[in-house]
């Protein structure tokens, strides 16, 4: 089984990071927009939601939440990973680590 979270890390990487936007229009991602990517699914123009959070890509969400609960408690909170993606602390190596942690946790659950 392919981990999503460790693939979405692979998409920020190539495609590089962005806030305030799913997809921006250099094609950079949030990441949200990255998981949307990690499964083959794009919003409708990178604004919109235009696939619910269900299954297994909710499970990513979540996990991802929990990292940055533990990591960035001042963070937290919101709908989806977005407040602490667009929080003007947050940094490219913030999201990393998180992703990071994130994608052993679900290792450990594969």
């Amino acid at each position: 089984m392919t981990n999503t979270i460790r693939e979405a890390i692979r998409v920020l990487s190539r495609a590089g990071w962005t806030k305030d936007a799913f997809t921006d229009d250099s094609g950079r991602h949030c990441i949200q927009g990255a998981l949307y990517e990690s499964y083959g699914l794009r919003p409708f123009d990178g604004r919109h939601i235009g696939v619910p959070l269900t299954g297994q890509m909710a499970d990513d969400v979540r996990l991802v939440n929990e990292v940055v609960a533990a990591e960035f408690p001042e963070r937290a909170g919101g709908v989806g990973v977005s407040r602490f993606n667009d929080h003007p602390q947050t940094t490219v190596d913030d999201v990393v680590r998180v992703m990071e942690k994130a994608a052993v946790r679900k290792d450990e659950r594969i």
